[in-house]
């Protein structure tokens, strides 16, 4: 009896060992759950009418290639940046970013529906269609009122990143002044309102006060959402070994961002010696442009421009981040959030869109990735979370 047991759990591990790569990789993408957690379109189809309908040769999401790319579900990223707008709009400017993703699924019915749990993600998926789901990019765009966020919540927001780019009333971020020293009283009373409710607590983009604060605060698995190794590439808007420990002992989960510039160090120093340049060349454009309809086609080239003075990055470089989280913490704590839409076009070569995602499965297959660690990381770690945020609410 025993080693009839014994020869049963063989035959399965016999089996994949003569299966080739080719045909291991088949197998896995009929099934296999993509889960991209952080995608930017929404601001392209608010501000240039973006069909995401339509395949496109530029930007970096849209629903054929979430076809190609096997995509299961994918996480709009609802920016209403303090650089760009005032605080009376923020709110206003939030409302029409989760219009548009509702308004995408209404109109491709066929393709798209908006996932309010983790169970909607897998019947969206089993179905054949590709889930979305709404994210809150910076804890101002709640305008310091719980009741806003509530609200978020009921149209469908199922995460909240602390902070953006810069500081806000109740949380420092990683690329701005440090003022409250991490969350403040009412910083604290956000993140249980979250739990409360079954939102996601997203720290991508905090200080390290502000993610020590949040691990402290919450009581159920907190996410990165975008954020990649610091170990590797040194920029304040990655995690060091140290938080994706914490992290990890809270359940939680890194999702690798595809910023070269977040991957590679000698891509984040080009980088840096531009930016400022880059962003005053295409403020200005854009300004003296205001009411040409060309002026969003100009502000690619622009960026197509300075993105050919960052030296070679390919999707070997993201892998790495991967397999860096998995050995210092365990398959079970690392994802993909790609930012794709948000980078300004800087995404690693064989990883241009999110056509690209099966790259990753076939870079995991030839690493010597359990078919298992690879579900993981492509989508199950999302789903374990969100589902234990939905139960810690309960």
């Amino acid at each position: 009896m025993v080693r009839c047991a014994w020869l049963v759990c063989l035959v399965p591990a016999t089996l994949l060992a003569q299966e080739g790569a080719g045909a291991r990789f088949e197998r896995l993408m009929t099934d296999l759950m993509v889960v991209d957690t952080h995608v930017d379109t929404p601001w392209y189809v608010v501000d240039e009418g973006y069909d995401v309908g339509v395949r496109h040769d530029y930007y970096e999401a849209d629903i054929p290639r979430l076809r190609e790319g096997h995509a299961g579900a994918v996480f709009f990223g609802l920016m209403a940046t303090p650089e760009s707008y005032a605080p009376h709009a923020w709110v206003e400017r939030t409302l029409d970013l989760i219009d548009s993703v509702h308004e995408m699924a209404r109109r491709y019915p066929d393709d798209l529906e908006v996932a309010l749990t983790s169970g909607d993600i897998r019947r969206i998926r089993s179905q054949g269609r590709v889930a979305v789901l709404l994210s809150v990019e910076g804890g101002h765009q709640i305008d310091d009122n719980l009741r806003i966020l509530r609200n978020y919540y009921r149209l469908g927001v199922r995460y909240m990143t602390l902070t953006h780019f810069k500081t806000n009333n109740w949380a420092d971020s990683s690329t701005d002044a440090v003022v409250h020293g991490g969350l403040s009283p009412f910083g604290r009373e956000v993140v249980r309102e979250m739990n409360r409710l079954g939102m996601m607590v997203d720290i991508s983009h905090v200080s390290p006060g502000t993610f020590d604060d949040a691990i402290e605060t919450s009581r159920a698995p907190v996410i990165a959402s975008h954020s990649s190794v610091r170990a590797l590439c040194d920029t304040p808007r990655n995690m060091t070994d140290d938080e994706i420990r914490k992290l990890a002992a809270k359940g939680g989960v890194i999702f690798i961002n595809f910023n070269v510039a977040y991957l590679d160090q000698k891509a984040w120093d080009a980088f840096r010696s531009f930016r400022d340049e880059r962003d005053r060349e295409i403020a200005a454009m854009m300004a003296a442009r205001k009411d040409d309809p060309r002026r969003f086609e100009l502000k690619r080239a622009i960026q197509r421009r300075y993105r050919q003075r960052l030296p070679p990055v390919d999707s070997k470089t993201a892998l790495r981040h991967i397999d860096h989280v998995v050995r210092l913490a365990g398959a079970d704590h690392v994802g993909i959030g790609s930012d794709f839409d948000g980078i300004s076009g800087m995404a690693p070569a064989g990883l241009e869109d999110v056509s690209k995602y099966p790259a990753l499965v076939r870079g995991m297959i030839e690493m010597g990735y359990s078919d298992g660690d690879i579900r993981k990381i492509m989508g199950e770690n999302l789903l374990r979370v969100m589902k234990q945020v939905e139960e810690a609410a309960q």
